[in-house]
């Protein structure tokens, strides 16, 4: 079950994709581009609090003082997450726990991940990127796919 802070960004972000989808294709291709964009961002923004959220639970669960210390300040500190950053982050608590879930995680969700990170990196640092609202609507749902993999296994 995901934590209640994660269901809710979940909730929020699903509500307003369900809102784009409404006017998406009756607006400016260039508008459309502005909503491609945010939705990476609030896409990216998921996967990296999700899995702190859950490290933190993890830690509030099974986890001294220390645990949750070194939670608080390492790892909520780290951004702009891909596939490679949370598989090293998982690997300070447990070894097995990324090829856990990889085994369960289709290689599109874990694709969708890596490529929301490198469009936040371009939004952010202004640089345009041709991906449509359709494409990064996918991106967002093979996120939410491993964000739900990730649960099933750190807290399980």
């Amino acid at each position: 079950m995901l934590p209640v802070r994660v269901f809710s960004e979940l909730q929020r972000i699903d509500q307003l994709v369900a809102t784009l989808d409404l006017t998406v294709d009756e607006v400016d291709p260039i508008v459309q581009n502005v909503y491609a964009n945010h939705v990476v961002l609030l896409a990216s923004g998921y996967v990296e609090n999700s899995t702190i959220q859950m490290l933190s639970e993890y830690g509030k669960n099974n986890g001294n003082h220390s645990v949750r210390r070194y939670i608080e300040r390492t790892v909520s500190r780290n951004n702009s997450l891909n596939c490679e950053k949370i598989a090293n982050i998982l690997h300070h608590f447990d070894t097995s726990w990324w090829s856990q879930i990889e085994d369960v995680t289709p290689a599109n969700s874990k694709t969708s991940v890596d490529s929301l990170k490198t469009l936040r990196d371009q939004i952010a640092h202004g640089k345009p990127n041709g991906t449509g609202y359709t494409t990064v609507k996918s991106y967002y749902e093979g996120g939410k796919r491993l964000v739900l993999d990730m649960c099933s296994v750190i807290l399980a």
